[in-house]
């Protein structure tokens, strides 16, 4: 059974290790379990240069009660993790009639929809200091659109990527994207999600530091497909329980230093 990562008394935590920022992606499938975490506090390593921050929306920026993946799964027919891989490989007729199913219900979800507790205090301190936010996310460009018109009420999200930019997350190609169109380097990015197989897997492949936000998915995960170890690609370099740790971690632990 995959081991909870140790929560730290100030609320938000570092892993126990120290990623190579510069090395290329990590084309390894081994596995091992979660590490405890450290402090925030820990002075293992220098601040980091950070000039942006990236989120994915549903489940990080927004909650839907409606959005239920594994009856996602259920619905499309999907045998694997990956609901929207899988279902690209189909041949076009099951392709078609899988993606009604999931337009369907990310329509939906769209109905009860609300921004995530702590969200909008986490955009505001980014936007005071100058720091660019962007969105990636795996939902359509549609309800990111809705996301924007309907849920949030600040500045929106710029860039966004929906499932129409390919390929779409694990892959990291729509954050080194991002970056080329805010002119820094991977590593002075900060990838926000509540997926460790989607969010965390693009950060790392990117060089980007990532923050995880356990909302209890990756045990979930891991319960529902039965490994006890996850794959080192999973394994982000900080765990926040929700958007108000986050808040925490990028102002008080000393760990960034942001720059416009």
């Amino acid at each position: 059974m995959l081991r909870r990562i140790a929560r730290a008394s100030t609320a938000c935590h570092r892993i126990a290790r120290e990623k190579s920022h510069s090395r290329a992606p990590r084309a390894t499938h081994t596995t091992r379990a979660m590490s405890p975490a450290t402090s925030p506090t820990s002075t293992s390593t220098s601040r980091r240069l950070v000039r942006g921050v990236v989120f994915d929306m549903d489940g990080t920026l927004c909650v839907s009660a409606a959005l239920d993946f594994t009856e996602m799964r259920r619905r499309v027919g999907c045998e694997t993790s990956d609901i929207l891989g899988e279902v690209d490989s189909w041949n076009e007729a099951r392709r078609t009639k899988a993606y009604e199913i999931i337009g369907e219900m990310e329509r939906e979800a769209l109905k009860t929809t609300v921004i995530a507790p702590g969200a909008m205090e986490v955009a505001a301190t980014l936007d005071g200091m100058g720091i660019p936010r962007a969105l990636v996310t795996r939902n359509a460009a549609s309800s990111v659109e809705f996301f924007h018109d309907t849920v949030w009420t600040m500045a929106p999200f710029s860039p966004w990527l929906s499932r129409e930019f390919k390929p779409y997350k694990p892959a990291p190609d729509s954050l080194l994207h991002i970056c080329e169109l805010w002119g820094c380097s991977p590593s002075e990015i900060i990838m926000v999600g509540d997926s460790a197989k989607d969010d965390v897997v693009s950060g790392n492949a990117a060089g980007a530091l990532t923050v995880l936000l356990d909302s209890g998915r990756t045990g979930k995960w891991a319960e529902e497909f039965g490994v006890d170890k996850v794959p080192e690609q999973m394994v982000p370099h900080f765990v926040c329980a929700d958007m108000n740790e986050l808040h925490v971690l990028l102002t008080q632990s000393g760990h960034f230093e942001f720059k416009k």
